[in-house]
């Protein structure tokens, strides 16, 4: 899901205004901040931690009918025994059942530290900070076994049709409250003097096998700053009728030595890098900002790129010169969305198999007040729908 949700955020950037003023992008619909709060020695941190889906664990030993399950283990345990050839009875298993209300609350309870800040022990407390239009909740059904084959939980958890969490936002330090000062930073290391970059001789060797010169080698494989030799030999059809292609390289510290012909390491982006940016889904801003960020390096600026989309276009303005972080290209960042903690469920994706590698992935949705499954092509109304064996569940704020 994480994955689709990236996907389709990778689409709408490099589409910039398609969505038009005041609609959100799919990715902020449920994206939220969780508040952390640390106390240690009588004082208290707290920090804002991003989030898209609220993932909980599944704890099994609060299971309501744990003599149940135990009681029919007990028995399947004998049944094998005495005839293990023997089919499973025909009637249903007992499954454990765990609440809802338990698998938040596990979340939500208090974690202790072994050391934060210097101080043993200290007790940590997560909560809401703000409330996503579109609250993405999984729980984790699937783990690793002992042998490390993935499995999936036998197991039953109701989940209600409405929510109501308002009772879990964070707010902040308290009056009373001291804060925890932060760590002292101990003084960086004086910085060694910087290396000239050479290039990478397997790189060299693969294009001068390839009939090019070896002083244009050499220029690629700086110019795309090692990356790979499919990238240097891109750089090298672009640039080989460049005047001073086959020159021998300048010698360290001087201003031309990344490359020939205004080719990567300088201010000016070249369009193919620009290009192949693009085609990941970035506009042309958001890569020239990224390439200037890594000195031209391709496959560095796509990391740098991916890794920013919580505020990427602040990160661009900044690695542009900018004063502000607004600017073409899909605009400043979002405000900050946030409502009442009260939610309804409207959709669930459940998964029918024994574990992982087998089985089957359905969807129900809530519309105009019946559950409707979808089951590839077959779309149906859901007299009862399984609301206690769902592995994502999406709820929507009611003021959205």
């Amino acid at each position: 899901l994480a994955h689709l949700v990236e996907a389709i955020g990778r689409a709408e950037r490099a589409r910039g205004g398609r969505l038009g003023d005041g609609v959100a992008a799919l990715g902020e619909l449920s994206s939220f901040a969780l508040e952390e709060r640390v106390e240690a020695a009588g004082q208290v941190a707290y920090k804002r931690v991003p989030g898209s889906a609220l993932s909980l664990q599944i704890p099994l030993e609060l299971a309501s009918n744990a003599a149940e399950v135990a009681a029919h283990e007990a028995k399947e345990d004998k049944r094998q025994k005495l005839d293990p050839a023997a089919a499973p009875p025909p009637d249903d298993p007992v499954v454990p059942l765990v609440s809802f209300e338990a698998c938040l609350s596990r979340y939500l309870a208090v974690e202790t530290l072994e050391n934060f800040r210097g101080h043993a022990g200290a007790a940590k407390t997560t909560r809401f900070a703000t409330f996503p239009r579109v609250l993405v909740v999984q729980l984790s059904r699937y783990y690793t076994d002992a042998d490390w084959t993935a499995k999936k939980m036998a197991v039953a958890v109701p989940v209600p049709e409405t929510l109501s969490l308002e009772a879990f936002r964070g707010g902040g330090l308290q009056p009373g409250e001291s804060p925890l000062p932060d760590e002292p930073n101990e003084p960086a290391p004086a910085p060694a003097p910087a290396a000239s970059p050479q290039p990478d001789e397997a790189i060299v060797a693969q294009l001068v096998s390839m009939g090019f010169s070896e002083n244009g080698a050499r220029r690629a494989a700086l110019a795309v700053s090692n990356s790979s030799p499919e990238a240097a030999t891109e750089w090298v059809f672009a640039h080989m009728e460049d005047a001073d292609f086959n020159d021998p390289l300048p010698p360290p510290g001087s201003s031309g030595q990344a490359g020939g012909g205004g080719g990567g390491g300088g201010p000016e982006a070249s369009p193919e890098a620009i290009e192949m940016l693009s085609a990941m889904g970035f506009t042309e801003r958001q890569a020239r900002g990224a390439l200037a960020a890594t000195g031209g390096a391709v496959e560095r600026a796509a990391d740098w790129l991916f890794s920013r989309t919580d505020d990427l276009e602040s990160a661009v303005a900044a690695a542009l010169g900018e004063g502000g972080g607004g600017g073409g290209g899909g605009g400043a960042a979002a405000a900050e969305d946030d409502g009442p903690g009260e939610y309804d469920l409207v959709g669930f994706i459940s998964h029918m198999g024994s574990n992982t590698s087998c089985g089957h992935y359905v969807c129900h949705l809530k519309k105009d007040g019946r559950w409707v499954l979808h089951n590839d092509r077959k779309v149906a109304v859901s007299e009862a729908p399984p609301l206690e064996l769902g592995y994502i569940y999406c709820f929507r704020r009611r003021d959205a």
